[in-house]
């Protein structure tokens, strides 16, 4: 594959294209009457986005990418006992990375009319710049499994695996640049200040090393049972820590199938209990901690030559070995009616232990070496999930209707942490014990609308004795009554921003010849800072025209006062919203031509249909213009949401 982007990156946040086209200011034109002359358009410095969108202009990002995959199994059925077989497996993956960024240099110029001159207003450099890097990973799977399916007296259903399974990773890269080329029109290296050139490049592998079991039976399908054993190593590790064991198991009972739930069979068509626990591990940590040693670190001018320094690695961790996961899984299943209503249903709790951490804020390191990594916090989560349908056919109707709604949370078990003794800073700082997500701030409690209010305050809200606050600005509460705003009166103004509750909705019609389906999604119980980082000028007028100003002195003003006091910037619920949707996330509505007259216009099948998707959102952020699932405190940073309307027509002969 082969991809070239310009040298802002297209994901959500800061420095990228998304930025720019906020921050590009629409007084500027886009073009100048010389065309060899780039229009300044601020962009915070770029230039605006004509400049950084443009590849002509500010350069470019080029990878390419070659990836080489190749896989041989082999299988063999060992005839003389039934159901039992050998496989050999081995998979080689080949993945090679070329990047190539090239910095070009622009200048910009704002024009006056009058005078017909042309204004210099900065640039890009002033020389281009160029880097490339070469990345190459591999790695090789190489399985054996033996495994046996057998279903014995009918009634007992046997599968039974045990598998070795080996990876080798490695990888290396090289990367090189060069500043101050010749001239822009030729973008290789060999162009640059060689006074200037950087080089580097490393190597790297690593490996694991698996034994599985798995067993399953199953007694008149009614009875169901699976069992697994996994023995993992990892390279990372030292030896005598390098294992670990991780078992699990699973119960199904259909309690349908049982002879005291005949007399049930005309209401309840099927119902299952479920029940498993299971450990897992994961070692995603850095290669080889458990080894001390020294890296290159800095340089230093030794008489007129520079020399490349070194410092220690750190404290080497011997026992650092795999965090550990433990899940308990109860569910259900279940159909009344021939699936008027069916459903299942999940509860969930999962464990993390081992996490890795370092002791850095309960312990000083006095004696000047960095601590290592060590198997010491831990973190629980719960949960759950139910779906409920119903589904039904009729002579010329049908329809299937299910809805699906979950919530989970995650709280910290133990947190590697200093030690609180003040009960305010144990409140608002203490991780141990406490949900994951928590968000502290101030209680907001609108704005000022008079000098009046400022006046009347009663406490000191910016340390200054409120000389700094003007109308416009956010009013605080002072939460615990001390007569002064401080980090003591913050409180918890939110859950996170991740959903902890998901919802959603599925719906199939067909009446005779026509079909109709749509899927409604939604989340709620989480936040979102709605802090626009374009808070300037650049505002769409009608979130322009809601700000708080002369004009429009309410409390409830959509954004403060611009350029108001530094108070405005605290992490508050006056920016820190409660976000929750539902979104129309698709909808396609069809008309199949009767078979009949498909017949006659010789095709076999005609289907009429319109599609669309985010066609309707109904949301709390709505007023703000941010999309519900977009980053939190991007406030424009991002890919903006597409709404999609097709129509077509499907023809087969």
């Amino acid at each position: 594959s082969d991809n070239m982007t310009t040298v802002r990156g297209q994901s959500a946040g800061e420095n990228t294209v998304w930025q720019d086209f906020w921050n590009t200011l629409p007084i500027y034109p886009a073009h100048l009457p010389d065309p060899t002359r780039i229009s300044y358009a601020d962009g915070k410095g770029t230039g605006g986005a004509h400049v950084t969108s443009n590849t002509d202009l500010s350069g470019y990002t080029k990878d390419e990418k070659l990836t080489l995959t190749g896989t041989i199994a082999l299988k063999y059925n060992i005839k003389w006992v039934k159901g039992l077989s050998a496989k050999f497996f081995v998979n080689y993956y080949d993945d090679i990375k070329f990047q190539k960024r090239f910095n070009r240099p622009s200048s910009f110029y704002r024009y006056d009319v009058a005078s017909d001159t042309y204004i210099s207003a900065g640039g890009l450099g002033n020389s281009a710049q160029l880097s490339q890097r070469d990345d190459r990973s591999k790695m090789l799977t190489r399985q054996f499994s033996v495994n046996y399916d057998n279903t014995l007296a009918e009634d007992h259903t046997l599968s039974v695996l045990a598998l070795y399974e080996a990876i080798d990773y490695s990888g290396n890269w090289m990367s090189a640049s060069r500043e101050d080329l010749l001239t822009p029109s030729i973008e290789e290296l060999f162009v640059g200040n060689t006074e200037t050139m950087k080089n580097d490049g490393a190597s790297s592998e690593m490996g694991r090393k698996s034994f599985v079991g798995r067993f399953n039976y199953s007694y008149k399908n009614k009875y169901l049972l699976e069992t697994t054993l996994r023995a993992d190593a990892s390279a990372k590790f030292a030896p005598g820590h390098r294992w670990g064991f991780f078992p699990s198991a699973s119960l199904g009972w259909r309690i349908t199938e049982e002879s005291f739930m005949e007399n049930t069979k005309s209401v309840l068509d099927d119902l299952k209990v479920r029940a498993s626990y299971g450990r897992s591990g994961n070692d995603a940590v850095g290669n080889f901690q458990y080894l001390s040693g020294y890296k290159l670190n800095g340089y230093y001018l030794l008489g007129d030559k520079s020399m490349s320094g070194i410092v220690t690695t750190g404290l080497a961790n011997p026992i650092l070995s795999w965090e550990k996961f433990e899940i308990w899984n109860v569910g259900l299943n279940y159909s009344f009616l021939n699936q008027l209503i069916y459903g299942e249903g999940d509860v969930f709790y999962r464990k993390r232990s081992g996490i890795p951490a370092k002791r850095s804020m309960s312990l000083s390191p006095t004696f000047g070496a960095s601590f290592p990594d060590e198997n010491i916090n831990s973190m629980t989560d719960r949960g759950f999930e139910l779906i409920v349908g119903s589904s039904k056919n009729f002579k010329n109707f049908s329809y299937n209707i299910s809805g699906n709604i979950s919530w989970s949370r995650a709280k910290w078990d133990h947190y590697e942490e200093q030690m609180y003794t003040d009960p305010d800073q144990k409140r608002i700082n203490q991780k141990s014990g406490q949900w994951i997500d928590r968000q502290f701030g101030y209680v907001s409690d609108g704005l000022f609308t008079s000098q009046e209010e400022i006046d009347n305050l009663g406490f000191d809200q910016d340390n200054k004795q409120n000389t700094s606050l003007r109308p416009g600005d956010i009013r605080y509460v002072d939460v615990n009554g001390d007569k002064v705003l401080d980090w003591k009166d913050q409180v918890e103004i939110g859950k996170g921003t991740m959903p902890h509750w998901m919802y959603g909705l599925n719906v199939d019609l067909k009446y005779k010849d026509f079909d109709f389906a749509a899927l409604f999604q939604g989340a709620f119980g989480y936040n979102s800072n709605i802090t626009l980082w374009h808070n300037t000028l650049t505002f769409p007028q009608e979130l322009y025209d809601l700000r708080w100003c002369e004009q429009n002195n309410v409390s409830d003003a959509l954004y403060p006062r611009l350029g108001g006091a530094a108070t405005n910037g605290y992490t508050s619920d006056y920016f820190y919203k409660k976000a929750g949707y539902l979104r129309l996330k698709s909808l396609a509505i069809g008309y199949n031509l009767p078979k009949e007259l498909c017949t006659k216009l010789f095709i076999k099948q005609c289907r009429v249909y319109f599609a669309g998707t985010n066609l309707l959102t109904f949301d709390k952020l709505g007023k703000y213009h941010i999309d519900p699932e977009a980053p939190s405190g991007q406030g424009g940073y991002y890919y903006p949401q597409q709404k999609t309307l097709s129509v077509g027509v499907n023809l087969s002969f």
